[in-house]
């Protein structure tokens, strides 16, 4: 019997030391991730995050992480330091409303809250004054295959504050929560959000917005490009003026998707919403629908590489980044041009109390090669194009009536009617009158332009690129 209880003990022994073995290399695996983690945040020239300290133990390790935002062109910056408790796999035991059974098996869960007292004085005055905001968490679970999933959660709070002129104003947050999966072996990652509610209630006007959600989802493909979807919507927006509403946006929404085709990538923007109101001028609902398709891979990659190279400059010179910004977007374009893409208004479809507007419109580029850059003319003479619109008598007189601004003191020029301007249109024949409604259809191809089917021949003003 004495044999048997002995062996017993030395099994059990031993499951323990294998265990605490096991747990303190998961937990070395969660220090070496950690580090890749703060490394990777300081690929981004306007945030440093430093390792404040790292507390490692058997089961458990605890790190204080601070982060600090810049602005360009400001001294002051915004510091907040993270408390994250690392609990060790292969088995952990953590009581949360995310986490089912509260024994999971995973390499590491995270648990990641703010600590107030290592912020930064702007930071402290926020948590002082919105104290619940110290209770906001984040769930990080890692699992063995090497796959996370995280969970983040911003409670909600009502708070009387003071504005500019010292006056009450009543916040009201509903709250935030997400959820996401990643994988940063394979490129993927996936997940949603959701902001039930937010108010701001003064004396004389509301300002609140009701519903905010999202999802997303990207994969990793060919050139280490990622692809995929991103999708936002707000049920309603509202302002409120002395009780009296002066805008209103219901039902608002946008998406994003990108995929590869052959080799390149296509994407797409729809967006629109129900109904917009102010200023006596109803509008909706309104669509819009938009392609880019036949960009290139590879330069796509390439400058995917120079944006990072970008991001981990220091902030310095605002308007030196902007420069540099700006040739980089001029560069990418111009290369992308180069390849013959795409780029299309599918679709343009806008209602109103005066009228509704129509419209699409396609541009598309031979591609010329690379030398295009430099030449104007090779670049106008490569240019296949299209468009049309149609827009109510109405609303394009209302339109114009709001876009006609005053003359320009001693120009001697009157200001001109909406009537004189779709006179002086139609007259041209920009524009044409049908059914109650003004509409106009152009195409360019090979320097050559036609509007309402009236030709117009520019090859005089483009020249003769295959001559130069």
């Amino acid at each position: 019997m004495k044999k048997i209880l002995t062996a017993l003990l030395v099994i059990c022994l031993a499951i323990v030391l294998a265990y605490g073995s096991a747990s303190y290399w998961v937990g070395g695996q969660a220090l070496i991730q950690h580090d890749q983690l703060i490394a990777q945040i300081n690929n981004y020239n306007f945030v440093e995050a430093a390792n404040k300290s790292y507390d490692r133990g058997l089961f458990r390790s605890r790190a204080l992480t601070t982060f600090t935002l810049t602005q360009p062109g400001r001294k002051d910056s915004i510091q907040f330091t993270l408390i994250n408790s690392i609990y060790h796999g292969p088995l952990v035991f953590l009581r949360n409303q995310h986490l089912k059974g509260g024994l999971k098996p995973a390499l590491a869960i995270i648990h990641t809250q703010l600590e107030a007292d290592s912020c930064s004085d702007n930071v402290k005055r926020i948590m002082a004054t919105i104290p619940e905001l110290q209770s906001s968490e984040v769930i990080t679970v890692i699992h063995l295959d090497g796959g996370a999933e995280a969970y983040c959660e911003i409670p909600s709070f009502r708070k009387t504050l003071k504005n500019d002129k010292n006056e009450d104003v009543e916040v009201q947050w509903g709250g935030f929560n997400s959820k996401s999966k990643f994988n940063t072996q394979f490129g993927e990652s996936s997940g949603s959000y959701n902001a039930p509610s937010f108010q701001v209630a003064g004396k004389d006007d509301i300002f609140r917005v009701n519903n905010m959600q999202g999802d997303f989802y990207s994969h990793r493909g060919m050139k280490s490009l990622s692809v995929g979807s991103i999708a936002f919507s707000i049920g309603s927006v509202e302002a409120v003026d002395k009780g009296e509403a002066s805008f209103n946006l219901n039902s608002f929404d946008v998406k994003v998707e990108s995929g590869f085709s052959d080799q390149a990538v296509n994407c797409s923007i729809q967006t629109g919403f129900d109904k917009l109101t102010g200023n006596n001028f109803v509008l909706g609902p309104v669509r819009l629908e938009f392609e880019a398709r036949k960009l290139d891979a590879d330069v796509l990659a390439r400058f995917e590489n120079m944006a990072s190279e970008l991001r981990k400059k220091p902030a310095g010179n605002s308007s030196d980044l902007d420069e540099a910004t700006n040739r980089f977007i001029k560069k990418m374009l111009v290369d992308l041009i180069a390849k013959a893409p795409e780029f299309e208004i599918k679709q343009l479809r806008a209602r109103t109390d005066k009228g509704d507007l129509s419209g699409k419109a396609k541009l598309v580029f031979s591609g010329l090669g690379e030398n295009m850059a430099g030449n104007i003319f090779a670049l106008l003479s490569s240019i296949d194009a299209s468009a049309e619109l149609s827009v109510s008598e109405a609303l394009f007189f209302f339109i114009a009536e709001n876009a006609i601004g005053d003359p320009a003191p001693g120009s001697g020029a009157g200001k001109h009617t909406p009537a004189e301007i779709a006179k002086g249109l139609l007259a041209q024949n920009i524009i044409v009158r049908e059914n109650g409604a003004f509409k106009s259809s152009a195409v360019y191809k090979q320097g050559k332009l036609s509007v309402n089917g009236r030709k117009l021949d520019l090859s005089g003003l483009l020249g003769n690129p295959s001559a130069k």
